[in-house]
C-alpha cells in the first residue's frame, strides 16, 4: 500500500469511482452467470458477491482515509440500514486499516521532534496495532520503561477533511433537507478539525481523566515529552476491543457490568461534566479481564451549555407524560420548531412527537432494559422515528449540541445491543 493519502479533489473522486466502477464489473458478471446457476449456486454466488463489494469498498475507504473512514465507522454502526456483510466488513475501520509504511513514520516523527523514533523512544514498534481514520497507533515504551501507546497521525488529513465534506455539501443543497442536514454538516467539520489537534486532545484526555472518578474506568495518562499537534502518546491500557472481547464469549453478568459503566460514563459526563466523549464507536473502548473498563481516544468531545443540559430532563419528563405543549414548548426554546397554530401543534404533536417520545422513553420506563431480548429491533424502530421526524417541515433546524448528544446517545443503543447487555436506565433525573 501506498505511503501517500490522496488529497485533491480528483484523486478522491477517481479512488470512489474506481471502487464503484470494480463493484459494479462484479455485479454485471454475476448477473451474466445467474440464469445458469441452480437456486443453491446462485445463493452461493451471491454471498461471495456480497463479501466482494463490501471488500472493495472498504479497500476505496482505507485508500481515502480521512472523512471517507468515519463516514465507514458511522454505516458500520447502523446495523438497521446496511447488510450485515457490509456492515460486518465497515467495522474493521474501527482498528484494522491497513497501516502506512515505515519511511513516512520516521518522516513525522523527524518533523515533529528533531530525532528519529530510536532515539526518542526506548523503544518503538514499527508495526502499527491499530489503525483508523485519522491515524495509526503503536507501541512504545519511554525512556523510563512506561508503556506506550503511539498515535500518529495521516498526513494530509486536514485537506482531506475540507474536501470531502465540500463535496457532500454540493450533493446535498439541492435536496429539500439542505438546511438540516447543512447545519448538521457544519458542525462535524468542526468537531473533524478538533479532533486533527493532538494538543486539544491531549488536554480533553487530561481533562477527563482527572474529572470522570468513577469506579472500573480507566482513562490514560498522558505522556507529554512524547507529544505534539500530530503525534500523541499516552500510557496504554489493557483490553479487548468490542468484537475481540465478544469472540470470547463472556458471560451475561459481564456483558450487563460493562454496559452499565458505559451507561453510567454517559450519564455522568453529560449531567455532570456537561461534556461528553462523541465517539462512540467500538474501537474506543477496551474490555479488560480484571472487570475495568478502558476509555480512549478523546479527539471528539463535545461540551454543552447550562442550558442545554437542563432542558433534556425536561424534554424527556414532557415525552413521559404526554405533555405535548412542554414537548414542543422546548424543541422551540432549542430553535427546532416553527411556530404553529394550537390544532396543527396537537396534530404534529400525535402524529410525529409522540410516537418518537414513546420509542425514547422506553428504556426509561422499563426500570431495567434488556437490550438482548430486543434483538436489533429496538434501534431499528429508533431509525424509524427519525426517517419521520426527518420528513416533517416543522423541525426546520437542529440544535448544534444535539447532534453528537443524539449520536453518543444512539451509538451507545447500539453497543448495547451488540453486547446483548441488559441496563439500569431509570435515574432520578427522569422521574
Amino acid at each position: 500500500m501506498s505511503d501517500s493519502i490522496p488529497t485533491g479533489k480528483l484523486a478522491r473522486s477517481g479512488i470512489a469511482g474506481g471502487a464503484l466502477l470494480k463493484a459494479g464489473g462484479r455485479q454485471l458478471g454475476h448477473a451474466a452467470k445467474r440464469p445458469f446457476l441452480s437456486e443453491p449456486a446462485r445463493r452461493e454466488q451471491q454471498l461471495q458477491l456480497d463479501d466482494d463489494t463490501a471488500r472493495i469498498l472498504f479497500q476505496a475507504f482505507s485508500r481515502l482515509r480521512g472523512t471517507a473512514l468515519k463516514i465507514a465507522q458511522m454505516l458500520s454502526m447502523e446495523s438497521n440500514l446496511v447488510p450485515e456483510w457490509f456492515r460486518r466488513e465497515m467495522s474493521k475501520s474501527y482498528h484494522q486499516v491497513p497501516p502506512l509504511g515505515r519511511p513516512l513514520i520516521r518522516k513525522l516523527i523527524l518533523q515533529e521532534f528533531g530525532k528519529p523514533p530510536e532515539a526518542l523512544f526506548a523503544r518503538f514498534e514499527a508495526e502499527a496495532f491499530a489503525a483508523a481514520s485519522l491515524g495509526q497507533v503503536h507501541a512504545a515504551s519511554g525512556q523510563g520503561g512506561e508503556a506506550l501507546a503511539v498515535k500518529l497521525q495521516y498526513p494530509g488529513i486536514g485537506v482531506t477533511i475540507d474536501n470531502d465534506l465540500q463535496l457532500l455539501r454540493t450533493l446535498i443543497r439541492p435536496t429539500r433537507y439542505a438546511k438540516l442536514l447543512l447545519s448538521s454538516i457544519d458542525e462535524i467539520e468542526l468537531r473533524l478539525h478538533e479532533e486533527v489537534d493532538y494538543h486539544r486532545e491531549a488536554d480533553n484526555t487530561e481533562w477527563f481523566r482527572n474529572q470522570l472518578q468513577l469506579p472500573g474506568v480507566e482513562i490514560p495518562a498522558v505522556h507529554r515529552d512524547y507529544s505534539s499537534k500530530r503525534v500523541l502518546s499516552t500510557e496504554r491500557l489493557p483490553g479487548l476491543h468490542l468484537e475481540a472481547w465478544l469472540d470470547t464469549r463472556p458471560a451475561q453478568q459481564a456483558r450487563d457490568r460493562f454496559g452499565q459503566q458505559l451507561y453510567d460514563i454517559f450519564v455522568h459526563s453529560f449531567y455532570g461534566l456537561h461534556a461528553l466523549h462523541a465517539d462512540p464507536n467500538p474501537g474506543n473502548y477496551l474490555f479488560a479481564d480484571d472487570g475495568n473498563l478502558g476509555l480512549v481516544d478523546f479527539g471528539c468531545v463535545r461540551r454543552y451549555s447550562a442550558d442545554f443540559v437542563e432542558l433534556i430532563p425536561r424534554l424527556l419528563r414532557a415525552y413521559k407524560e404526554r405533555d405535548a405543549v412542554k414537548v414542543i414548548s422546548t424543541y422551540q426554546r432549542l430553535g427546532m420548531v416553527a411556530e404553529m397554530e394550537e390544532d396543527e401543534l396537537q396534530r404534529f404533536y400525535d402524529e410525529v412527537l409522540q410516537p418518537f417520545g414513546d420509542w425514547l422513553t422506553k428504556p426509561f420506563r422499563a426500570g431495567r432494559f434488556n437490550f438482548a431480548n430486543q434483538g436489533f429491533s429496538y434501534t431499528a424502530e429508533g431509525w424509524a422515528s427519525f426517517r419521520q421526524l426527518a420528513k416533517v417541515r416543522k423541525i426546520n433546524s437542529l440544535a448544534n449540541e444535539f447532534i453528537y448528544f443524539d449520536r453518543t446517545f444512539f451509538g451507545l443503543y447500539q453497543l448495547f445491543e451488540r453486547m446483548g447487555a441488559c441496563i439500569d436506565m431509570e435515574h432520578q433525573w427522569l422521574v
